[in-house]
């Protein structure tokens, strides 16, 4: 199993390499381990969410995170880099954008239901019961249609 994965880390890396995405193992490291590298606080309103030729684009989740994230901009390119081990990142660009920051361990957000209602996520677990409901949903509305012409 160790052998595949060198073998698919040795097909990827010259390919991300030419695409200007640096070395797959190096990204994949640095997505994983994102929270050991920057520390828990800083992983809790921070997240990387691109990097292409060299430049790491990190999403916080407030203006007052980004201020503070650009004065430690060095130390965090450092600390990256000792981590991955190799110079995959040259700069570092900090963004704020919608939607809260997710940690590694989170898994997508899931939104939070309206009273009564049951998340999109509780609704389709099961495949044969959100066709049926859909089903029940797309007959009733026939139904009311048809009265409604009448």
């Amino acid at each position: 199993m160790d052998r595949d994965v060198e073998r698919l880390g040795n097909l990827l890396d010259p390919l991300t390499t030419r695409l200007g995405l640096g070395g797959a193992r190096q990204t994949g490291k640095l997505w994983t381990r994102w929270s050991e590298i920057v520390g828990p606080e800083i992983a809790a309103h921070a997240q990387p969410t691109s990097l292409r030729d060299g430049v790491l684009r990190i999403k916080v989740d407030s203006p007052s995170w980004a201020t503070e994230i650009s004065y430690l901009v060095g130390d965090l390119r450092t600390k990256v880099n000792r981590a991955v081990g190799t110079e995959l990142v040259t700069e570092i660009k900090v963004w704020t954008g919608p939607g809260p920051v997710r940690t590694a361990r989170q898994g997508p957000a899931d939104p939070v239901p309206k009273p009564g209602r049951r998340s999109l996520a509780a609704m389709t677990k099961e495949p044969l019961e959100a066709f049926e409901r859909a089903r029940r949903a797309w007959s009733e509305r026939r139904s009311r249609e048809g009265r409604e012409d009448r």
